[in-house]
């Protein structure tokens, strides 16, 4: 039975770390092309928006400069998904946004609830306070 020897058991998990960081640099060089292709399209659909003349009626106008910067917005987000999901980590995160709205939605709804029955709560546990003195 051989021992193994210090270099092995650092060298080992070094070159490993080193060969898979070298796997995926290909990916992320065209995860890169993916963005800034996805980037020009996105600027390039929001130039073409622009260009349209909507001057008699203000009230589209108004709707087409906010449109345009939500669709910015969202195809950014669109944009950042796909990556993810290309790379192989989009459902994870997908799953902890999905998580992090969760959580916000129930903190909020809980002290949304706390702050308004404070004063039926506060009642509760001085009901609760006298029995437990008796």
């Amino acid at each position: 039975m051989e021992l193994v020897g210090y270099t092995d058991l650092v060298v080992g998990p070094i070159r490993l770390f080193f060969l898979e960081l070298i796997a995926i640099i290909p990916k992320l060089i065209f995860a890169l092309i993916i963005w800034f292709i996805g980037k020009w399209v996105l600027d390039w659909a929001v130039k073409l928006l622009d260009k349209v003349d909507f001057k008699k009626y203000k009230s589209i106008a108004r709707f087409k400069d906010s449109f345009a910067k939500l669709f910015l917005i969202f195809g950014k987000i669109l944009l950042f998904l796909i990556i993810m999901d290309y790379l192989g980590v989009g459902s994870s995160v997908v799953g902890a946004i999905v998580a992090a709205f969760s959580f916000a939605i129930a903190i909020t709804l809980g002290i949304a609830f706390g702050y308004a029955l404070r004063d039926d709560a506060k009642s509760i546990v001085e009901e609760v306070k006298k029995e437990l003195m008796k």
